[in-house]
């Protein structure tokens, strides 16, 4: 019995045993099983944020892209006449609100769709998908001002203080432009564009010039883009607008998130570019080949090619630029750009990241379209042969802006002085026998004076005709024509009653007067029977010391050498004391001849940049089909271009024609 008893208290205390290890091990199955739940929990917690960061950063991406394409469209609205009748349309508040809602940035799934779907009282797995209470909650102005107000944006003007004091902010910013206090509150609200924004001694990070010298355009540094209007980091002449903004996303559902929110900054800019590379175009260009297929001959180009289409044929050289296109470029023959073979294949998926990683530190594409640069958007301002009237603007009061918009995107209107054909010899024979001239005198106010043949105006056989700068002429090709003799029009200027000299007088626009029975409207392309320009005398513009642009609504004929005698470099201009140096000249025409006669009896050599006014879908520039006054194309063996660019704002011309770039660049 006691053996018996001895037996059951070892299996009882065995028993005991056994129990204890298998709550130990429970314990330490269930401790697993909740540290497990809780890694999973936080696993999942990341990956929510994680989707919820990514949601921040899709919207925030949408957003900018939306900007891009939104703020230019605003800036010219506000410049155009009638924009102060309605002014919300271009506010800044306006211009995030329809950037949102682009973006759709408010919400993952519209409310329409949604309640399509018969979703019930399903939950949203988005936690960061909610609209709004203001638009406060997502955009505001980095640092407040002093102007008051619920900011959308810091003005990249002088007046903006705060900001351009500020540690975080100020330091990383561009030059700061000047403006007076009433358009820089203007500009706190719209996305100014102006002739009255210009560079100031306090700000010259980046500039390259002396702003005491050149306010309106400077030498900048072109922005890190891959669209190859210039080099990344290359000085180039521009003017930069920019503002800076912050979005703020998650503060306002921070509580159903429980992710702090996200703060970014951001400078956003409109650079306005005045045309400096050697060729251009707001349509298909075709560079290499004539029309008829002829090959280019002696033909240099130092700088960029830049188009709405480009297309090269056969042989290509491109030194110091690259060749880009705002949608599509077509490599075809040899196209060597800064010793570098462009194949046909350079923009497919996989060679794009392979020029981009052998860029090396430039990260430079020699060639490029704009679709695939990233946040940038290249605008060409052509307003086409509109460019050759000068359209009204109306009273300042009428717009926002107080630059008008055809005023800055016109030839015309920006001519310092006006020749208008008042009178022909007959409604058949367009020979001038009256016009009226308007000039600048020392105030810059307009004086009128009209010349009328057979009694203020000489013909060149009479007296004082012989130093009078307009004639008439019929040209070999029968052609009634206007002469304008360069030579003598400097003396003729400075000689007025109270002129303002050429300083003021750097530019003259030629059109026909409205509604006169004599006075035919010339056609586009031109009639045999339309009046016609030609110039004559301008080998030495030395005299012309602003430089020289002639826009005309006629064609213009350049009768012999024009502007080959060059003249000291200007002060001040950056410009290398060695540099040759012509005085800047640019001609708006719808058509241009060289040479009078109907045969070619001289070869054209030239040198600067060619641009085009064509616009249509579908026309095609051939920059160098050179016309000579038969009507006949010049051929390659008559053609010697260096086609260059600019190398300072001393070289632009008068009148010049302009582009807009568009970036946005996050301030870190």
């Amino acid at each position: 019995m006691k053996a018996r008893q001895a037996a059951r208290t070892i299996l009882r205390r065995g028993g005991y045993t056994t129990l204890a290890m298998v709550s130990s091990i429970s314990v330490l199955i269930l401790a697993m099983l909740a540290m497990s739940l809780v890694g999973n929990i936080r696993t999942f917690d990341s990956q929510a944020r994680a989707q919820v960061k990514q949601d921040y950063s899709q919207k925030e991406d949408a957003i900018l892209n939306a900007l891009l394409h939104i703020v230019p469209n605003k800036a010219i609205g506000a410049m155009r006449q009638g924009s102060a009748s309605d002014p919300n349309l271009y506010t800044w508040d306006t211009i995030f609100s329809e950037a949102i809602t682009i973006a759709n940035a408010e919400q993952a799934i519209s409310p329409q769709l949604l309640n399509s779907l018969n979703l019930g009282s399903a939950i949203t797995a988005n936690t960061g998908d909610i609209q709004f209470q203001s638009l406060s909650q997502l955009v505001k102005a980095p640092v407040g001002t002093s102007a008051g107000g619920d900011n959308r944006v810091n003005g990249g003007n002088s007046r903006e203080t705060l900001m351009l004091g500020d540690l975080k902010i100020g330091p990383k910013v561009p030059a700061a432009l000047q403006l007076n206090n009433d358009n820089y509150l203007l500009d706190k609200q719209y996305p100014l564009i102006t002739f009255d924004k210009t560079h100031t001694s306090s700000y010259t990070k980046g500039l390259g010039l002396s702003p005491n010298h050149h306010p309106l355009y400077n030498l900048i540094q072109y922005p890190d883009v891959k669209f190859g209007y210039k080099k990344p980091g290359e000085y180039f002449v521009a003017k930069r607008n920019w503002w800076v903004f912050s979005l703020h996303f998650g503060s306002h559902n921070q509580d159903r998130t429980g992710i702090p929110p996200v703060r970014k900054d951001y400078v956003l800019s409109i650079y306005e570019i005045p045309s400096q590379v050697p060729l251009s175009a707001s349509t298909l260009m075709k560079v290499g080949k004539f029309a008829d297929g002829d090959t280019w001959g002696n033909v240099s180009i130092d700088g960029s090619l830049v188009a709405e289409r480009l297309q090269t044929e056969g042989s290509v050289v491109v030194s110091n630029g690259a060749v880009s296109a705002r949608k599509s470029l077509n490599v075809s023959g040899s196209t060597v750009v800064d010793g570098t073979t462009v194949t046909s294949n350079f923009d497919e998926l996989g060679q794009r990241e392979a020029r981009a990683t052998q860029a090396g530190e430039s990260d430079f594409y020699a060639a490029s379209v704009g679709g695939n640069v990233g946040k940038v958007a290249f605008i060409p301002i052509n307003r086409g042969s509109d460019t050759l009237l000068n359209t009204s603007d109306g009273n300042r009061s009428e717009r926002i802006s107080p630059t008008g918009w055809n005023q800055y995107s016109q030839a015309a209107p920006k001519a310092g002085m006006t020749l208008e054909i008042r009178r022909m010899s007959s409604s058949t024979n367009q020979m001038p026998t009256e016009i009226r001239l308007r000039y600048r005198n020392s105030s810059n106010s307009t004086v009128t004076a009209t010349y009328i043949r057979g009694t203020n105006w000489p013909t060149e056989q009479q007296p004082g005709g012989s130093s009078f700068p307009f004639q008439t002429d019929e040209l070999d090709n029968t052609r009634k024509a206007l002469i304008v003799h360069m030579d003598r029009l400097p003396a003729f200027i400075n000689g007025l009653s109270n002129s303002g000299g050429m300083s003021r007088n750097h530019s003259l626009y030629i059109f026909p007067r409205a509604n006169q029975s004599t006075v035919a409207i010339p056609s586009i392309p031109s009639l045999e029977t339309d009046m016609a320009v030609s110039l004559r005398g301008g080998a030495n513009l030395s005299a012309y010391t602003a430089g020289f642009s002639l826009v005309s609504r006629y064609r213009v004929y350049i009768a012999d050498t024009l502007n080959n005698v060059p003249v000291p470099v200007p002060a001040n201009s950056g410009l290398p004391a060695g540099h040759t140096y012509y005085p800047p000249l640019s001609i708006f025409a719808p058509e241009k001849r060289f040479g009078e006669s109907l045969t070619i009896q001289h070869s054209v050599q030239m040198s600067g940049q060619l641009n085009s006014l064509k616009t249509g879908a579908n026309d095609t520039v051939n920059p160098l089909e050179l016309m000579g006054g038969g009507d006949q194309r010049l051929s390659a063996d008559k053609i010697d271009a260096n086609l260059t660019s600019l190398k300072s704002p001393a070289e632009l011309p008068p009148i010049h024609m302009m582009n807009w770039l568009v970036t946005i660049e996050e301030i870190h």
